[in-house]
């Protein structure tokens, strides 16, 4: 194809081919003041979470109910009339005919009070346990969604960069072609070229309100503002450096190991584990007897044969209960007893390991993503450019076709694409790995005992 060096139109070709070239890079540049920033959708869904007021509640009721069910049972008052004769009815006529008053106190078996107390003790701390779990999760969850809302305004940031691109070049075209310079084939692909950008526009759209909608659950309205156009710092936990990462190991160092074995989730199921312990107590109690005391005072009118006044009673009487049946129901029971706990300590061994592996496949996933961030910066970005302009040189010079300058530059926003989601993911395993790790978290612990304190308050 022949243009002619000297017209107009090659002139706007080439001004198009410099903005087109330029506008490779263009994508890798941020602007703007952050809106709402990662620290303030996790400050907000923290505050505004039911579940975490809900779990310190239960926690608060636990430990009420741990006082009161170390109490003694109320003693019961005793009052009536023994032996009322039934033809008369009178209080004096028959010397067992009697004014009753008097008090009974069960005592439980063994150290059952002492035992429920710690039983429920120990529920109350796994509750706040949970609430500690519930307050990593919620943070685990909005960084999650509010990182994948960044990548898809960033995505559509590139993908309006390239629209307007598109938009020029399809004006060049259709001005080479009015005048016969170019084929219509040129021009029809760089329309189908600029419908299929729309299209991805609007899915990216779509993408995006979609996580929006989901970050809404959390922090409502908030999530529908203006998104910040730099990517967040997150940092690794303190416990974890780059060769651990770097390394990728198949098993968690031994220092990795001891400090996931605090995190609250594994910390609420040993507190579990507890509990069954003080269950299989509690059950052996019940080969121990029950006892009871009950002493009353009985009243008596009338006289003797003799004429003297009649004396009054005094009974003392103690019961015990006979767990003689114990191959029926103590021997079960603390059998039943024995098998939730090792049901609840297997629990615990089964997540462990669960989350032993969770970390390592994050650590493994961290590196692989920095190798390819690695690839990416050092290669594939200025390579893919570079072909891109140097297609657009080699269609200015009539050296290629239209078709070839349209795979390069696809191919060259796709990679910018893909750039971006590795950055995305890289914080995303981060996020995760701040989630296992929530001891080196940004002010976990204060954030938390400021809401516990505050529900300890409302309370009261």
């Amino acid at each position: 194809m022949y243009v002619d060096q000297s017209g107009p139109s090659l002139w706007r070709m080439r001004a198009v081919c410099r903005a087109l070239a330029g506008g490779l890079m263009l994508g890798f540049s941020v602007a703007g003041q952050a809106a709402l920033t990662i620290e303030q959708a996790q400050k907000m869904a923290i505050s505004s979470d039911a579940g975490i007021r809900q779990v310190l509640q239960s926690a608060e009721a636990m430990k009420s109910d741990a006082v009161a069910k170390s109490q003694l049972p109320d003693p019961v008052l005793i009052l009536g009339g023994q032996n009322l004769p039934t033809d008369s009815f009178k209080f004096d006529q028959e010397p067992m005919t009697q004014l009753r008053v008097g008090i009974r106190q069960m005592f439980p078996q063994g150290d059952s009070l002492s035992l429920m107390e710690d039983k429920m003790s120990l529920q109350a701390e796994a509750m706040y346990s949970n609430a500690e779990v519930r307050y990593l999760q919620v943070n685990r969850n909005v960084r999650g969604i509010w990182l994948e809302v960044m990548y898809w305004q960033q995505a559509l940031q590139v993908l309006e960069q390239d629209q307007k691109l598109f938009e020029q070049l399809l004006d060049v075209t259709r001005s080479l072609y009015s005048v016969g310079r170019i084929q219509q084939t040129d021009v029809l692909r760089a329309e189908l070229e600029l419908s299929r950008l729309n299209e991805k526009l609007i899915k990216a759209g779509k993408s995006q309100q979609k996580q929006r909608i989901r970050l809404s659950r959390w922090i409502g309205e908030q999530a529908f503002v203006d998104w910040p156009e730099q990517m967040p710092l997150l940092n690794l936990p303190d416990i974890i450096d780059s060769r651990q990462v770097s390394a990728a190991p198949r098993a968690l160092p031994e220092p990795l190991a001891r400090k996931l074995r605090e995190h609250p989730l594994l910390m609420t199921m040993d507190r579990q584990v507890a509990e069954a312990e003080v269950d299989v107590a509690l059950a052996e109690n019940q080969y121990d007897p029950a006892w009871g005391v009950e002493l009353s005072y009985g009243y008596r009118d009338g006289q003797n044969p003799d004429g003297s006044d009649r004396s009054d009673f005094f009974s003392a009487v103690v019961t015990v209960s006979m767990p003689i049946f114990s191959s029926v129901k103590q021997d079960q029971g603390v059998r039943s007893s024995n098998y939730r706990q090792k049901s609840r300590m297997y629990a615990v061994d089964d997540q462990f390991r669960q989350m032993n592996g969770d970390v390592a496949e994050l650590l493994t996933r961290l590196n692989q993503t920095e190798e390819q961030l690695t690839l990416f910066r050092s290669e594939i970005i200025s390579k893919s450019r570079q072909q891109a302009e140097a297609a657009l040189s080699a269609y200015q010079s009539d050296a290629s076709g239209f078709g070839e300058v349209m795979r390069s530059y696809l191919s060259e926003q796709k990679d910018r694409l893909d750039y971006r989601r590795l950055l995305v993911d890289r914080l995303l395993a981060i996020s995760e790995l701040q989630y296992f790790f929530p001891s080196q978290t940004s002010d976990l612990t204060q954030k938390f005992s400021e809401l516990n304190n505050q529900q300890g308050e409302s309370f009261k």
